[in-house]
């Protein structure tokens, strides 16, 4: 059997790269983005970025100065969870995660968003 030229075997991992890419969540190590990685992997209710979304979402509603008037709609809004979805499903969905990881990098992501726990 033929073997591939050693340009078509890396030109195929530059498209793999590409099509792996990760959002990246701002005061966690590239260690816990690899935990946060394997968590949304291995679970079958997260996909791709939910986390970094859900950081997202929590930290936009707490550094929000009209928080505490915030309102779930009961349709759902446009039905995207990134743009309209519930902060507080994506604080529970947060905690999922940090459950889900290792101790050691469950600490990253448990001061990260404790921190934004002590501004709401």
């Amino acid at each position: 059997m033929p073997r591939k030229r050693p340009g078509q075997v890396r030109a195929g991992q530059h498209l793999r790269d590409q099509l792996t890419y990760r959002p990246r969540i701002h005061g966690l190590s590239s260690a816990a983005h690899a935990e946060v990685s394997r968590v949304e992997t291995s679970r079958n209710y997260l996909h791709v970025g939910d986390t970094a979304d859900a950081v997202r979402m929590w930290r936009d509603l707490v550094h929000n100065p009209y928080r505490r008037l915030w309102i779930e709609y009961e349709d759902g809004g446009c039905g995207v969870w990134q743009c309209c979805g519930s902060p507080f499903k994506a604080r529970k969905l947060l905690e999922a995660v940090i459950l889900g990881m290792s101790r050691l990098r469950a600490r990253e992501l448990r001061s990260l968003v404790d921190q934004l726990d002590e501004l709401y």
